[in-house]
């Protein structure tokens, strides 16, 4: 009952895959009266389970008011005059799913000033994360490669790292910028693998990440009513061109279901909401093969939902703010599983649900209108060059008719864990042209769909187009990959306390 309720509520786009696993599960209807027994029980679980989220303390504000001006006052002067190069900025939706969005078709109201203002852009409807993670999507972004190129990624268990940085010899989008004369300005909300130990920062005069106070609120993010008022305060500089990159991480684990974002609060489980007690003993179990309550999945969903709507609100209105930047860019890094494959949060595979993700352009040359060619995360590198009127390296790849995305094992904290053995202990590919999808790996095992048939990937397809024939062979032929930067030459990785309360470290 619970499941039909949901559905129905518009989560089509997930409902099926969910579905899938929860039959295969051997999950059956309740009878009606302790299905009445437990709405009225969820009901009061799900009033119980709303934050109430206060306005940004005014010494916060203040605090990230004094760290902007103190990173400006140290910006370089102008080499040359101003000229016209165009101000350019780049907004990354750290974790948000494209199917989630009302641009894609999702039907839950999640995102209608987002959606308010794609109208005016260019909406790419089949672009793909090059990983599954925040690292290797960033690195791709700032390289316009993909993750075999540039290496920084997850490792295997006998590199005691949770990830490999972006090499410093790499000559990045930022650092390329900069030498062309741009002020460049960096605001990242998730302060885990956006620390510098990570080496994302390169070529940015300004970066702003844990050198911004802990918020007090109970996030261990810069939570986005943090990050907009920042933004708008960097606006254009009159001297130098500006190049304005942005991380929002609202829409990553632990979820806070915050009063007035949350559409149907007695959808909540209190105690599974990401974040909470419960929650890891219940994604465990699941990814493990284990029934779960359908009613848990359907809080992953509600929470889930609530953050982008919280999300939806503070970039809305920034967007509303940049009209002096010519050009801006809206993407996301990744996705997230909310009971898909029986997985849950991202990385551990290359599924659609973290592998398919919203990229919008806006600025001359992106007339606005929907756009089916594929697209992929590095492509925002020469997107970008391009838009600054700068040449782009012939090194960096333009998607054409094939997306690639690639993951390297997991997470530590899962491909570690005893748990699931050696599900996570492998390389995965995902290769998507057009409707057609193979997944292919180190272990051999290879998936194939039809996507238009089978979107939620329930159904192996036994044939593909002659494209996929020994693709995987030939594709990883002509890129091979780099090793990563060694352990002894990386910087040290930030303490363990502050990648757990994101969920990176158990």
């Amino acid at each position: 009952m619970i499941l039909r309720q949901w559905l129905g509520s518009g989560a089509r786009a997930v409902g099926l895959g969910i579905l899938g696993v929860m039959l295969a599960a051997g999950c059956s209807p309740e009878p009606p009266g302790k299905a009445e027994k437990r709405s009225k029980k969820q009901e009061k679980n799900g009033e119980a389970a709303l934050v109430d989220w206060a306005p940004v303390p005014r010494a916060l504000l203040a605090n990230d008011a004094a760290e902007l001006a103190r990173a400006l006052g140290q910006l370089s002067p102008a080499l040359a005059s101003r000229g016209t190069a165009p101000d350019i900025a780049v907004i990354v939706l750290d974790t948000v799913r494209a199917d989630h969005l009302g641009m894609y078709g999702y039907g839950r109201d999640t995102s209608p000033r987002l959606d308010a203002w794609a109208e005016g852009a260019r909406v790419y409807t089949r672009a793909y994360a090059d990983g599954p993670w925040t690292l290797p999507s960033h690195a791709s972004m700032f390289t316009g490669l993909p993750a075999r190129l540039h290496a920084a990624r997850s490792l295997d268990l006998g590199d005691p790292r949770k990830g490999a940085p972006l090499d410093l010899a790499f000559e990045t989008v930022p650092e390329r910028l900069r030498a062309a004369g741009y002020a460049t300005i960096g605001i990242a909300g998730n302060r885990a693998f956006l620390d510098p130990a990570y080496q994302l920062d390169q070529g940015f005069d300004v970066w702003l990440c844990n050198n911004l106070e802990q918020d007090t609120r109970g996030v261990a993010y810069t939570a986005a009513d943090r990050v907009a008022p920042l933004a708008r305060a960097v606006g254009v500089r009159e001297e130098r061109p500006t190049f304005l990159f942005l991380n929002f991480m609202d829409a990553h684990t632990p979820y806070k279901a915050r009063r007035g974002y949350v559409k149907d609060p007695a959808k909540l489980v209190k105690k599974v909401i990401p974040g909470n007690k419960g929650f890891r003993k219940v994604a465990t179990a699941l990814m493990r093969g284990k029934p779960i309550d359908p009613g848990y999945i359907a809080t992953w969903v509600e929470a889930y939902d609530s953050e982008l709507r919280f999300l939806d609100e503070h970039v809305g209105a920034l967007l509303a703010a940049l009209g002096e930047f010519e050009y801006v860019f809206v993407l996301a890094d990744h996705g997230e599983y909310l009971g898909e494959h029986a997985l849950v949060e991202h990385a551990k595979d290359v599924y659609e649900p973290v592998i398919h993700v919203p990229f919008l352009a806006k600025g001359p040359g992106y007339p606005p209108g929907r756009d089916e060619r594929m697209i992929q995360t590095h492509d925002l590198a020469w997107m970008v060059l391009e838009a600054a009127g700068l040449p782009v390296p012939a090194e960096m790849e333009r998607t054409a008719e094939l997306a690639v995305s690639e993951l390297h094992y997991t997470l530590k904290k899962d491909l570690g864990n005893a748990d699931y053995g050696d599900r996570f202990n492998r390389v995965r590919r995902a290769y998507v042209s057009g409707a057609h999808k193979l997944i292919a790996g180190s272990d051999g095992h290879e998936e194939r769909y039809d996507l238009a048939l089978d979107p939620g990937e329930d159904r192996p397809s036994a044939s593909l187009p002659a494209l996929f024939d020994g693709l995987d062979a030939r594709w990883t032929a002509a890129r091979p990959e780099r090793p990563v930067v060694p352990a002894n030459g990386s910087p040290a990785e930030p303490p363990d306390e502050q990648l757990r309360a994101l969920g990176y470290v158990e």
